[in-house]
């Protein structure tokens, strides 16, 4: 019995520290990411703009997620109607961890 817990607290683990497969963009799983990254997104030749909108999404051990961190939902609460840039900001600890999507425009 004791091998079989041992086993399934190893399993658990390694679920836990792999990084976790998602279309286009993966959190990053492990003790602490603190990580900002530009996404491949900016208009050629164009300032940042004046306004910056964010918008963010949550996890915990990245299996429930939750959160509108779209494009669409930063450029609502940043007031802006045409997005020059973005980029992402993460941070994880542990168990849990958030994503905020940063737009730059006007």
């Amino acid at each position: 019995m004791k091998r079989l817990i041992v086993m399934l607290a190893l399993v658990m683990l390694g679920m836990t520290l792999a990084p976790k497969a998602q279309a286009y963009e993966p959190w990053g799983m492990g003790i602490y990411n603190g990580t900002k990254e530009a996404m491949d997104y900016a208009t050629p030749g164009a300032t940042l703009g004046t306004r910056t909108g964010e918008a963010t999404c949550r996890t915990v051990l990245g299996i429930v997620n939750w959160g509108d961190c779209s494009i669409r939902s930063a450029m609502k609460n940043g007031r802006i109607s045409k997005v020059t840039a973005a980029d992402w900001e993460k941070r994880y600890i542990v168990v849990y961890g958030t994503k905020t999507l940063r737009v730059y425009g006007n």
